[in-house]
């Protein structure tokens, strides 16, 4: 399994859809450590880049009903992409064990599609500054 890129455009079409919702239909998976806290995509879940290896196994469980991942950090030049690459092998490697602890899950996962956000957060930003229904909890001052 790969993953494709996802302009801040695109998924802002995804997000403004009335007939999407966040954690049904997608969800953007916010990779940043401790530069979450100065704002965010709405409905993001934060799962930091460092916790992702210790975590990828629950994720792919809770995450299976999502048919869209997009996953970022600040630019998506490192973390997203890292943190992306290790969702998808987990994914690619438990489709390929017929794992029975995953048989529930994994037609569901085979189907998941995994995004990066091209330019992350930086590029959401400079996107959707002046729609404050684009932005969560933003601190225009740090992003200035």
């Amino acid at each position: 399994m790969n993953f494709t890129r996802i302009t801040a455009a695109e998924l802002g079409k995804l997000i403004k859809d009335p007939t999407k919702k966040s954690g049904t239909d997608y969800l953007v998976v916010d990779v940043r450590d401790s530069d979450y806290e100065g704002g965010h995509i709405p409905g993001a879940l934060n799962v930091p880049s460092y916790e992702m290896r210790d975590r990828v196994d629950g994720l792919a469980k809770e995450l299976s009903d999502v048919p869209i991942l997009v996953f970022h950090c600040a630019l998506s030049q490192v973390r997203g992409p890292k943190s992306a690459r290790i969702y998808s092998e987990y994914v690619y490697n438990v489709i390929q064990s017929n794992n029975k602890s995953f048989e529930n899950y994994a037609p569901k996962l085979r189907e998941q599609q995994i995004s990066v956000l091209t330019g992350g957060f930086s590029s959401w930003y400079n996107q959707f500054k002046n729609d404050p229904e684009m932005l969560e909890d933003i601190d225009h001052d740090l992003w200035s």
